[in-house]
This record gives C-alpha cells, sequence and structure tokens, in this order.
C-alpha cells in the first residue's frame, strides 16, 4: 500500500503541488479548483502512484470519519429486522401447530367413533 502522505506545513489545498492536481481524477481536480472541495478523499490519495502521493500533505486528506448517530439508527434499524424476523418465525410455528391439532383432532374423531 502506498504511503498516503508525508507531513508538510502548508495545509490550503490551493498551495497543493500541480503534479498532484494533474494526477487526480478529473471530478476531484474540478471540485478543488471550483472551491466545493476543501481535502482530498483518503481512497482517490492511494491510488496515486507513491512519488506524487507523497507529495500530499495529511491535513488535506479526507479521513473517513463515522457519525454516532448513524451507527446507533443501524444497529435500531437492525435490531428491529431481527425481532421482526423472529416474531414472523413464532407466529409461522404457531399457525402450523394451530393447523396440525385441528387436523389431530378431527382424525382423532373420525377414528374413535367408528366409521
Amino acid at each position: 500500500m502506498a504511503q498516503i502522505a508525508q507531513s508538510d506545513e502548508s495545509t490550503d489545498i490551493e498551495d497543493l503541488d500541480p503534479e498532484v492536481l494533474e494526477a487526480l481524477p478529473d471530478d476531484i481536480r474540478q471540485e478543488i479548483i471550483d472551491g466545493v472541495r476543501d481535502q482530498i478523499p483518503t481512497d482517490v490519495v492511494e491510488q496515486l502512484p507513491d512519488s506524487v502521493a507523497d507529495k500530499v500533505p495529511d491535513t488535506l486528506v479526507e479521513a473517513a470519519s463515522m457519525s454516532p448517530g448513524l451507527t446507533a439508527v443501524v444497529v435500531l434499524i437492525g435490531l428491529a429486522a431481527l425481532g421482526g424476523a423472529v416474531w414472523g418465525a413464532i407466529k409461522g410455528f404457531l399457525k402450523v401447530a394451530v393447523i396440525l391439532g385441528v387436523v389431530a383432532a378431527v382424525a382423532w374423531f373420525f377414528f374413535f367413533s367408528g366409521r
């Protein structure tokens, strides 16, 4: 895996080496030029050649961050889905038990009625 970046004192995206800008994908480069993006995604930096990736300062590499709120929502949705699956299985087993109980009662009735 390529070394992501080396420490550098320049943290401004406008001070980025032109060689790095040329190596970036067109959409990322245009977003940087337009001022929409102020950091370079980690996966993009990892795809750059080592010689170019070494010129990108650490402060300009966008680190992936996980939102605790999003994590809590995803966990709650997962637990609700698991609970729904268990409830559905229990309902299915109860339906089968009731139907088989009725069939058994009818069979027992006909067996002992002497027909």
